[in-house]
């Protein structure tokens, strides 16, 4: 079974809003913006990552605290906070790196502040909408449904740190990231907007895919892909939880992006 490791959060104040993250490794910077599934903990893939990057993994406002702030009511909120985030960093610049809802994330951070970023990778992202291609919905699903969704019917070893049903305090802070979740996205799945805001943009791009995903048709970043005029890479053997079930291969393809633009 696959552990977090013991990398510690630390707490930045943003804005006078105490933000939780993880910063190790050096290199260019990568901001990495974590999705709705394995958001509070630090992965493979990010020790993967850290090898060769100065890697940043916050967690977005409310996923630490498990209530949100009053402040966040939408995608704008966040993207004006990692614009301070940033700031408060000192860094110019940074590569975006997006899982899933923070994929949606990124593309719009991106779409408003393209001079930060130095390239953009979305990873199984959620944000488009294509009537013909509808996404899962998992805030309504039962647990089990989205787990066989998140690994196409077969988490096997690659469960990681998913709620135990008889562990109330797992249950209460599972319960308190999804009701933050549920704020960004319960209104609509995605944003119309996206498509004339992300065609606009000229950046070095990538769009990540997991072989078969549940969750989000493949349908989705294949248009990502074509928005961002981005090479589309697609990861075998792995469902929507590819970040999980192929972390190296995944941290190849973000690695090998960000290698070519430095250079």
């Amino acid at each position: 079974m696959l552990t977090s490791t013991t990398q510690q959060l630390t707490t930045v104040s943003v804005s006078d809003y105490p933000t939780s993250l993880r910063r190790y490794g050096s290199g260019p910077p990568v901001l990495f913006l974590h999705g709705a599934f394995f958001p509070t903990q630090w992965l493979p893939l990010h020790d993967e990552l850290s090898r060769s990057t100065d890697l940043i993994a916050p967690l977005h406002p409310g996923y630490a605290e498990g209530a949100a702030p009053d402040w966040l009511r939408g995608f704008d909120d966040l993207v004006i906070h990692y614009h301070d985030l940033l700031n408060e960093l000192n860094l110019a610049t940074v590569h975006v790196v997006g899982y899933d809802l923070g994929g949606w994330l990124a593309a719009e951070f991106a779409s408003f502040y393209p001079e930060r970023v130095t390239s953009l990778t979305l990873i199984a992202s959620t944000g488009l909408r294509l009537s013909d291609a509808p996404s899962f919905e998992f805030l309504a699903a039962d647990p089990n449904r989205v787990t066989e969704a998140l690994f196409n019917g077969n988490p096997a070893e690659h469960v990681l740190d998913l709620p135990d049903p008889g562990d109330i305090t797992g249950f209460v802070d599972a319960y308190g990231v999804n009701g933050v979740t549920a704020r960004l996205i319960w209104e609509r799945r995605y944003d119309t907007r996206l498509d004339r805001r992300v065609g606009r943009l000229r950046l070095p791009s990538l769009v990540i895919t997991p072989e078969e995903d549940r969750m989000v048709p493949i349908a989705h970043a294949e248009r990502w892909a074509e928005l961002l005029s981005a090479k589309l890479v697609r990861i075998p053997d792995s469902g929507h939880a590819c970040i999980v079930e192929q972390p190296h291969a995944v941290a190849r393809a973000i690695t090998a992006l960000v290698t070519e633009v430095e250079s």
